[in-house]
This record gives C-alpha cells, structure tokens and sequence, in this order.
C-alpha cells in the first residue's frame, strides 16, 4: 500500500509540474518562455543580465517604497534593482544556457566569464579584489600573494559581488533621475558603491565555469575556475571553513561590533555556513574535473568545519562562525533556511546520514520547515522564507527547497517510502503554490517574482516586491522543473 501512495504520489507530482508549453533541449525540459525572459533582461550595452526587472507601470511605486530604507540606503538599493547584476544571479543564468545546450546559448553563457577574465567591464576598469591597487588581502602573511592587477593573470582576487551590468561607474537614480545626493559615500555624484569581493558569490562563478566547461570545454572557464579557487583556498581557516571575505572588505559596524571588529576585518573574521556549501560543490566539481590533490584537501576541511557548525540537538547548520578573543565561535543569532536545503541539495542525503546519524537529512529539512515554512489553513506548505519566519515566501529559497526534497524522494524511496512519500508531497505543494508569483511578462516571455512581500532579510538586504521580477528566482525554477541540481556535474 505504502509503495502504491508513493507512485501515486510521483505521478500527481509530475502532472502538476507541467507549465502549459515545455521546451526540450538536451536532456532537460521546461518552460521555454522563462529561459526566453532570461536572453531578454540584458544589457543591450555589455549583454551581461540584469539582475531584476520591474514592467514600467510598476516602477515607480515600487522605487518609492524602497525609500524607506532611508534616502541613501534607497538610492543604493533602487540603482542596484534597476542596473546591477549579483554575480551569483550571473551564475545561474549561465547554468541554464549551459543546460539548455546550442551554440547561441554556450556563446551567451561564456561571455561572461569572457569579462571575469578580461578583468574589467565598461567604464568599471578593474572587478577583481586583490593588492595593491585594491588593498584586498587574503593571507596576511603574503599579502601581494593575490593580486588585483589584471595582467598577472591566475594570481588575481574575487569579482566583487555586484556589479553594474551596464559597466558603469556613474549613475543615476531611476526613481526621479538625480546624479547627485548629499552625504553619498566619498562624494556626492552618484556611483557605484558595493565593492565586497564575496566568497559564496564567487564560489558560484566557479561553478557556473565548471558546468559550462563541462558541457562546452574552453580554457577560460577552467581557468577562471581554477583562479578563483586559488584565492578561496587561501582564505581557508584553521577550523576548515572559507572566510567570508578578505581582509580590506568594509562593513558600517554597530557599537557591539566594534567590540570585537574593525571595519575591514569583519568580514574576514566571519565565515559563512552557505558560503561554504557553495564552494564544496566548487571544489569538487574541479578535483571530479582535474583530479588534482589540492581540490580535495580543501573539500575536507570544508567537512571539518561542517561538523563544528553542525547541532546534533535541533539537526540543523548554524549559519555561521566569527573569530572572538582568539577563537572561533558558533554564529546563533539567525537561523538561515538556505544552509539546510543547500546542504542536502550538496552534500546529499546518504552523505548527510553517514556524517551525522541515519535520518540526519530528513531532520534538517524538518528543522528548516518548521523555522521558515509558509503553511496554508490545512497545513500544506506554500513555500519557505528566510530566516524564522511564517509571513513570506522566497521564491529563489523555496526552489532550492524543492531540489533538496527531490534528493530526499530519490534517497529514501527503498529505504523509507513514508519518508519520501511526504518529501514529494511537500514539493508538489510549494510547487504548485509559486504560480501565484509567476507572471507572464509578454507574449513568449514569462518570469517569477524574487519574494511575495518586501522587507529586511536579517542577512543585510531586503527582499523585494511581487511586482519585482528575479533571474535567480527564474532561473532556480527551470532547476526544479528540470530535475537538475546545480551542485553537481551531470
């Protein structure tokens, strides 16, 4: 009976997942009009992503409402929305059109890390973080070990995170077109202004590079690839986690932080639990690629941190740790719902159960629904939030969610058809739930929203309106509909 209700399951599953037209290109099929709002939302100067995309008769009140963040704070957010790409959100949209396979796509796709390469995009002449002409440092001892000079090429830092896509440094409001505002960081032209070279971000990138190489095999991706890992390696801790940042990275601190931080170690001094994930899946995507010894060495210390952050209590990752008084302490202020779907969707459950105890994987998809689940009045999950919440719904998040349930259905399928049985059930109800934030954007073109509401995520941005569109929502639900977990080569 059990074995009955699971393939009952799977098949209502795979019934309401299909989208009313499907595209098959390769071995993945999905909605084509998403991968062809994907090609759309670029810049027609550097034909690098946008990020977001509001429809014109929306802008307005929506750049309003980011004015409460205060007049600088929504100055930066609204110039970011309307022209930045995160360099993750790049990434995703690279793992699609590697997906999707064809000339066209691989061109589109590998002309990103064309840029990553070259170092610069328009008039933003240097994107890589490292010494001295960008006083960014990774291993305090060597400090000219990583470099932001362009030329010395496999020896450069992190691409910051976010980057104008039209490759501008100037830039003006889009709300009411000012280029100049009193009290705006260094004067008060408006410019760009977020230059954190991001470990999780730049992980990314390498995976990206890594599933187009592997895919379409070109030397710049693997290069980059390998460039990039050559600096994270050297920001590997004593415990096994990557800090988040290099030294240099500035952060405005409370009084409480300055405690213990200065503005440019704060980021240096944390390590992040997501970011970490991110780049296991990096590192082992180059030792699958390359075989070479160092990729696995910084795999296995990943693991060793993985087990000092990990509560055997609760079953859950703690988000993180920051280095206090000489020691390295866990980060239990905010539960992160993405550190437990990412863990499952890339360390996988068999791997989860064999570090921590059998059922571990099923205990932390349990935790992150019970800390961010959006449930509806019969108690079927809507989809997850961000942190402890029950009010809103991230679109980006709960397609992660998603993939990491799939794991949990194809794992526990012999094993515990009960477990699966409820894993896949949970899937089929968040994913028939995220049409409501799906939006036909013209004819042939449709998208998803970044959340269902806006306001401050406790991880230093805000989520965003409906009527806001999102690559990386978009592209993290062709991952779901396509089977395809972005952690691992195919």
């Amino acid at each position: 009976m059990k074995r009955i209700l699971f393939l009952l399951i799977c098949l209502c599953l795979i019934i309401s997942n299909i989208p009313h037209v499907w595209a098959q290109s390769s071995i993945f099929a999905f909605d084509p009009h998403l991968l062809n709002w994907l090609k759309f939302n670029v810049s027609p100067i550097t034909h690098l992503p946008y990020s977001f995309y509001i429809a014109e008769k929306n802008k307005t009140a929506v750049y309003r409402r980011m004015q409460s963040s205060g007049v600088l704070k929504g100055t930066i957010e609204r110039t970011i929305t309307h022209e930045g790409m995160d360099i993750y959100d790049g990434a995703v949209y690279q793992i699609v059109l590697s997906m999707a396979g064809g000339e066209e796509n691989f061109k589109k796709a590998s002309l990103m890390d064309r840029y990553y390469w070259q170092g610069s995009i328009g008039d933003t002449w240097n994107i890589r973080a490292g010494y001295p002409i960008n006083t960014f440092v990774y291993d305090p001892k060597h400090p000219e070990s990583v470099s932001s000079d362009n030329a010395r090429l496999g020896q450069r830092g992190f691409i910051f995170r976010i980057i104008d896509a039209d490759g501008k440094y100037l830039v003006t409001d889009p709300l009411d077109g000012k280029k100049n505002l009193a009290g705006f960081p260094e004067n008060d032209r408006l410019h760009w202004v977020d230059w954190k070279p991001v470990a999780g971000e730049n992980a990314w990138v390498v995976i990206a590079a890594m599933q187009l190489y592997s895919r379409h095999p070109d030397s710049v991706d693997l290069n980059l690839a390998r460039e990039l890992a050559r600096a994270a390696m050297m920001l590997q801790s004593d415990i096994g986690g990557i800090r988040m940042a290099p030294l240099g990275t500035n952060r405005t601190l409370s009084k409480e932080e300055k405690y213990y931080f200065s503005e440019d170690n704060w980021w240096y001094n944390h390590i992040s639990t997501e970011n970490n994930i991110s780049w296991y899946a990096a590192f082992r995507m180059l030792y699958q690629t390359t075989g070479e010894p160092q990729y696995k060495k910084a795999m296995d210390g990943i693991e060793r941190y993985l087990r000092f952050v990990w509560d055997a209590k609760q079953g859950l990752f703690y988000q993180g740790a920051l280095f206090i008084n000489g020691q390295w302490v866990l980060a239990r202020e905010n539960f992160a719902l993405d550190v437990q779907t990412w863990s499952i969707a890339c360390i996988g459950p068999q791997n989860l159960d064999a570090w921590f105890g059998d059922g571990s994987a099923w205990r932390i998809w349990q935790s992150g629904r019970k800390h961010s689940g959006v449930f509806d009045q019969k108690g079927n999950i809507l989809g997850v939030g961000y942190t402890d919440e029950h009010d809103r719904i991230s679109v980006e998040w709960s397609a992660g969610a998603m993939v990491a349930l799939t794991e949990l259905g194809d794992y526990y399928r012999t094993q515990n058809p009960d477990l699966a049985f409820q894993a896949l059930s949970d899937k089929s109800s968040m994913r028939m739930s995220m049409e409501s934030l799906h939006f036909n954007i013209s004819q042939g073109l449709a998208a998803y929203s970044y959340s269902s509401r806006r306001g401050e995520i406790p991880f230093g941005w805000n989520s965003h309106d409906p009527q806001v569109m999102s690559l990386v929502s978009t592209g993290w639900m062709i991952f779901v509909d396509a089977g395809f977990n972005p952690f691992w080569l195919v």
